[in-house]
């Protein structure tokens, strides 16, 4: 018996240690997500979102109750936003300030002023953009948007050269890492190019990743 216990109790120890090896993300009042790392999530407030360990990006925006009373309130959208921050084995919460009037809300698509925390209540910080859109959209695809932002100079932004995308849609000079004087690759150009395949890779993939830097070291 204890031969068979001994495995059991090893296996359930490897599995409560994976399972506690991802982020839980929760959203706060107004804030509901579009994409998560890449793909169309539709989360709103109250919801929460498992992460795996490392680069996150979101598309977020915040919808809040507007009016001068409740009888006149009415539901509007903020700009949407993009988020980028690095996060690993945390339960994180993702608010932002209590809206109730226009002037607050063209205050907080100005200032964009999330605020993300861990359990702690500890702040942790984050890049953020503006993902633009043009004219007036009834309906919009982040997906496509945010491809378009991942070639901007933002700092939110996963800088290079997306699947699918031509030589001249793309900066080159940030899909390819720069040698430096030393004839060394530009370390912020190598460091957005693995956040970005990481993000594209699956669970499994990830995994292999990271087991090959553990053996590599």
């Amino acid at each position: 018996m204890k031969a068979i216990v001994a495995p059991i109790f090893v296996l359930s120890l490897l599995v409560s240690a994976q399972a506690s090896a991802e982020v839980t993300l929760t959203l706060g009042p107004c804030v509901q997500t579009h994409v998560v790392n890449g793909d169309e999530k539709n989360a709103v407030s109250g919801e929460s979102l498992t992460l795996a360990n490392g680069t996150q990006q979101l598309v977020v925006d915040c919808e809040a109750m507007l009016g001068r009373s409740e009888d006149d309130a009415f539901p509007e959208s903020s700009e949407t936003f993009v988020l980028l921050f690095d996060a690993a084995d945390a339960v994180l919460t993702l608010s932002a300030p209590r809206l109730q009037t226009r002037q607050q809300m063209e205050a907080f698509n100005q200032q964009k002023d999330f605020r993300l925390v861990n359990a702690e209540g500890e702040a942790l910080s984050y890049q953020i953009g503006v993902l633009e859109k043009e004219g007036f959209q009834v309906f919009r695809d982040y997906s496509d948007e945010l491809e378009a932002f991942n070639r901007t100079s933002s700092p939110a932004a996963l800088r290079m050269q997306l699947p699918g995308a031509s030589a001249a849609e793309a900066n080159l000079t940030d899909a390819t890492p720069q040698v430096g004087e030393q004839g060394a690759p530009d370390q912020e150009t190598v460091r957005q190019m693995l956040r970005y395949w990481y993000l594209q890779a699956d669970r499994k993939t990830r995994e292999e990743w990271k087991n090959w830097i553990q053996s590599s070291k």
